[in-house]
């Protein structure tokens, strides 16, 4: 991440006005918004303010590999965000999330463009209660988070067989599957 030198010595003052946006690439439309009481034009976009982003979780960096994901408290009342959590999954979950931030000088105007500090892909969307109030939270994993998932590895009978000739292990997978079979009583599965 780097600054601009007009930045930086905004930054080194006793109180500093920062403002973050946040982007969010949904399936169906990309999502800008910011920390911000009102709408920032910059980049060629409106910035969203007004409460869009309620929270942001602390960015925690480490010196190994693990993954650290990032938490965005969203306004439960903006019908589009609820829309979004008890919809489709598909809709966010892997796609890119980006976040920026910015200091302001005393009339809260941006100085320079702001930086990009942080980059992820959202994970998983949840609503619940806090204090009396609706909440909605997206949780974003960094890019090292793909590093630690290894790709899902199936295997079918020609795999194994290709691999173990003799071995008919996954001969009868395919009929296990798309005929199951009652293998406990009834009366066993209602006690």
């Amino acid at each position: 991440m780097t600054t601009t030198a007009d930045q930086q010595t905004a930054l080194e003052k006793g109180a500093a006005r920062i403002v973050y946006f946040v982007e969010f690439q949904f399936k169906t439309a990309t999502f800008r918004a910011s920390s911000a009481n009102l709408t920032i034009t910059w980049g060629g976009h409106d910035w969203i303010g007004l409460g869009s982003i309620g929270s942001i979780s602390a960015v925690e960096e480490s010196d190994s590999m693990d993954s650290k994901s990032l938490t965005f408290g969203l306004n439960a009342a903006d019908q589009s965000w609820l829309s979004l959590a008890v919809g489709s999954v598909e809709e966010y979950r892997g796609l890119p999330a980006k976040m920026y931030f910015c200091p302001l000088d005393d009339q809260f105007r941006l100085i320079d463009t702001p930086v990009l500090c942080w980059v992820g892909i959202m994970d998983a969307m949840s609503i619940g209660l806090e204090d009396g109030s609706g909440n909605i939270s997206l949780k974003c994993e960094s890019a090292a988070y793909g590093l630690k998932r290894r790709p899902a590895l199936r295997m079918n009978d020609a795999q194994q067989r290709k691999k173990y000739p003799t071995d008919a292990g996954f001969a009868y997978l395919n009929s296990l599957i798309s005929q199951p079979a009652l293998w406990l009583s009834k009366r066993f599965q209602q006690i």
